[in-house]
């Protein structure tokens, strides 16, 4: 019996350590370029960033979201939501979420979105996962439908410098 490829996989904590390779994956796998506060950003409190490592040196995938107001990607000046309690109600954006070529179907992205969706669930103030995946990106809104995810609606010029700027917003609902 061979071995599995995610037997093969191990995921690491995005850290000072790993961040170089962080920034080298999302130059290859994005379209948009990502700054300095970007990646300061995934070491704060209430981020969730994890890299896969194939082999346990080649770097192959990797995932950023943060915690956010609820309705904060809908309404950006939204300070907070309160559920009637007074508690802060929450979303988790994924801001990316991507996988080299030639390790995609091999259920890496699916893990990372595991993980992801599982981090958001650990905190009942969280209520729903939410990102933007460009309009064009036919492979990635298979992969999140595929995967309980739901198109709320188009967002026009979502992207400044890449065409189509047009983006979907979709959802996962955890409540």
């Amino acid at each position: 019996m061979g071995t599995r490829i995610n037997d093969m996989v191990e995921y690491q904590p995005v850290d000072g350590n790993n961040m170089g390779k962080v920034r080298q994956l999302n130059s290859v796998l994005f379209p948009v370029r990502y700054s300095g506060p970007f990646y300061r950003g995934l070491l704060l409190p209430g981020q969730f960033a994890q890299v896969a490592v194939y082999g346990n040196s080649t770097y192959v995938g990797t995932i950023a979201c943060r915690k956010q107001a609820l309705g904060f990607v809908t309404e950006p000046l939204a300070a907070s939501r309160c559920n009637g309690n007074g508690s802060e109600m929450l979303e988790v954006y994924m801001m990316t979420l991507g996988v080299l070529a030639p390790y995609r179907r091999l259920g890496i992205g699916r893990q990372l979105l595991a993980h992801a969706i599982e981090f958001a669930a650990q905190d009942p103030k969280v209520h729903r996962v939410v990102l933007h995946v460009q309009i064009d990106n036919d492979d990635a809104l298979r992969f999140y439908h595929k995967h309980g995810f739901s198109t709320q609606r188009m967002v026009e010029r979502y992207y400044k410098n890449i065409d189509p700027p047009h983006a979907y917003l979709l959802e996962y609902r955890l409540k």
